[in-house]
């Protein structure tokens, strides 16, 4: 069976494509933001929507004007605002270089009792989870009444799930399904053959190529985005699909798509030259490639 990025709508604006909120950048992070959110946009996606620490939002909006900037304090009008964009948003992204204060905990709190929608947790998101039982217990929830993506490397996913590096070197596929039924999400285990388990806990795919040049920080922040943009993409095609269904698609494909923007990435820099915004980027003509060439599934 083959998969495929869908065809852009020609009479599609916009809205149509919808609504990103990221939130990410605690202060001195702003490049993790940046690095989510011109991979959202490159992605596909038609608006995002940027919440970071007040002291990057004049970088943020130098580098990607098309975003709309707000900022997190622990005032609460600051809160408010969040509040208001997350009741907004057709989709949620938290973590990347949020750091683990106890602002950013609050924050994933607040994402967690007032998301309805699609949510994707990277990064310090995962760290904060991986600390914090009140929160897991929220997560676990959200994957029953929306969507959860939960997307680890083997050091987070080793913190989340309280097994050591080598129990899930040796028993990663068993450990992985077992912790994806229980959190009830899709789990998208990154590694050199990153792993997608749906939340019945299935092993859906499983990819045992990478790209050299992906090994760069900020790399993970660019996967973030770029799988927010994919899943709102195959939203704006098909609103009446399967849920699940839609959002394994979206994982899959936006591993696929990583590693075609970081091989396109490299013919231009060099594996050892390519940078998180080169990925990023790339992935619009990732995209392409996955629209004319698809990638294959079990």
């Amino acid at each position: 069976m083959k998969i495929f990025i869908p065809k852009r709508n020609p009479a599609s604006h916009k809205g149509s494509y919808g609504k990103c909120l990221i939130i990410a950048g605690a202060e001195g992070m702003a490049g993790a933001a940046y690095f989510a959110a011109l991979s959202a946009y490159r992605s596909g996606t038609g608006l995002v929507k940027l919440c970071s620490a007040k002291e990057n939002l004049g970088i943020l909006q130098t580098l990607i004007p098309e975003a709309i900037i707000l900022s997190f304090s622990k005032e609460k009008e600051h809160f408010k605002e969040v509040e208001k964009a997350i009741e907004l948003a057709d989709c949620l992204l938290f973590g990347p270089g949020m750091g683990t204060g106890e602002e950013a905990k609050e924050l994933l709190r607040l994402v967690l009792e007032k998301g309805r929608v699609p949510l994707l947790i990277d990064a310090d998101g995962l760290n904060l989870l991986s600390r914090d039982s009140a929160l897991q217990a929220l997560a676990k929830a959200y994957g029953r009444k929306s969507l959860l993506f939960l997307t680890p490397h083997l050091m987070e996913f080793s913190r989340l799930s309280g097994k050591s590096l080598t129990e899930i070197e040796n028993r990663g596929g068993e450990i992985a399904k077992s912790f994806g039924k229980e959190y009830h999400c899709i789990l998208l285990l990154k590694s050199h053959d990153t792993m997608v388990i749906s939340p019945e806990g299935e092993l859906v795919y499983h990819r045992k190529k990478s790209c050299a040049a992906l090994s760069k920080g900020g790399s993970g922040d660019v996967f973030a985005g770029s799988l927010a943009g994919i899943y709102l993409i195959l939203e704006e095609e098909d609103k009446t699909a399967n849920q699940t269904r839609q959002g394994c698609i979206a994982a899959i494909l936006s591993c696929e798509a990583q590693i075609l923007a970081g091989e396109l990435a490299a013919k231009e820099w060099g594996e050892h030259g390519v940078l998180a915004e080169n990925i990023a980027n790339a992935m619009g003509k990732a995209l392409e490639l996955l629209e004319e060439q698809g990638c294959s599934i079990d």
